[in-house]
């Protein structure tokens, strides 16, 4: 296992983080001379703000994707949890913070279905969370109608607008789950075993690790998240729709792939992965600045992925 371990330490993720921090300096270069409110306080907090969604969601796709999966169903979650918190609040009549704590344990559930599927049936991850994926969304259009809920108390606006220490709050809980997580993966077991699982599952099965626990476990983490993501939304929008969450997988797949996480699994970097959410952010930001429409935006982000998936060798 030791072994195992080292080698998920390539080179490559090294040189992918300097290429990473290369291309973040030019692009906040570039969109500086483009808008001069670019580099402005409130925008960086904005950025900072925008990205945490993503962050939430990209650090334990992070764990997906280097186990060797992948989960396209987490912008569904995100936005069941966020329409689930409006239901319990504004049409059921409980207390705000009961009905975070519900929606959470909504993104449980979804995350501990994909990762039953996944883990223990032993099906395609891929086919598995595209099928939750367009499942749980029609479930939303359902629940909803296609009409936004709204109208949550201002305490609850903390969340996703307030600010502690000068900072804004939701971006300091995506930096404490960054380092949580990144001491999870370099300086426990269930890190080697989550690369170990990417490089090679057969060996890993032999070697007496219960592999469909790992899995199950990164999966319903993943859940959890999604739903985190959705409230963190929901508090920083004070609105919740049944679009909510629609598409961002791609953006945390495309940070996560850009950050050096390997697509077939056993490699990858939870730092390489927070530049990537930034990048991301940062890319966003300047090109509404710019007035870039949001359909050549994804132009751009489909480029990104495809430019992530060139330079990994198989």
């Amino acid at each position: 296992m030791i072994t195992i371990m080292k080698k998920t330490i390539h080179p490559f993720v090294n040189n992918q983080i300097v290429i990473l921090l290369l291309l973040l300096v030019g692009l906040s270069l570039f969109f500086r001379l483009q808008s001069p409110y670019f580099l402005t306080q409130g925008n960086i907090f904005n950025i900072l703000s925008q990205i945490v969604e993503i962050g939430l969601i990209a650090i334990p796709m992070t764990y997906v994707i280097i186990s060797g999966n992948m989960d396209l169903s987490v912008g569904s979650i995100m936005g069941l949890a966020a329409v689930a918190l409006g239901m319990f609040h504004t049409m059921a009549g409980l207390d705000i913070w009961l009905s975070v704590i519900l929606a959470l344990i909504v993104g449980i559930l979804c995350g501990a279905l994909n990762g039953l599927l996944i883990a223990k049936f032993k099906m395609q991850a891929i086919v598995v969370t595209i099928g939750t994926m367009v499942m749980l969304r029609g479930f939303i259009y359902v629940l909803t109608e296609g009409r936004p809920i709204s109208g949550y108390p201002p305490e609850f606006y903390f969340l996703g607008q307030g600010q502690l220490g000068g900072l804004p709050f939701n971006t300091i809980v995506l930096v404490i789950a960054f380092v949580l997580a990144y001491y999870l993966i370099r300086q426990t077991r269930f890190g080697r075993y989550t690369y170990a699982l990417g490089n090679n599952e057969e060996a890993v099965h032999f070697s007496g690790i219960n592999e469909v626990r790992t899995r199950f476990i990164i999966l319903v983490c993943n859940g959890f998240f999604a739903a985190l993501a959705g409230v963190f939304l929901v508090s920083r929008l004070a609105t919740a729709e049944a679009t909510t969450g629609s598409g961002i997988e791609l953006s945390v797949i495309t940070a996560v792939l850009i950050g050096g996480t390997h697509i077939f699994g056993g490699r990858g970097s939870l730092v390489g992965t927070m530049i990537g959410v930034v990048i991301i952010g940062v890319l966003n930001n300047g090109l509404n600045l710019m007035g870039v429409s949001s359909l050549f935006q994804m132009v751009i982000l489909g480029l990104f992925i495809l430019i992530a998936v060139s330079r990994q060798k198989s």
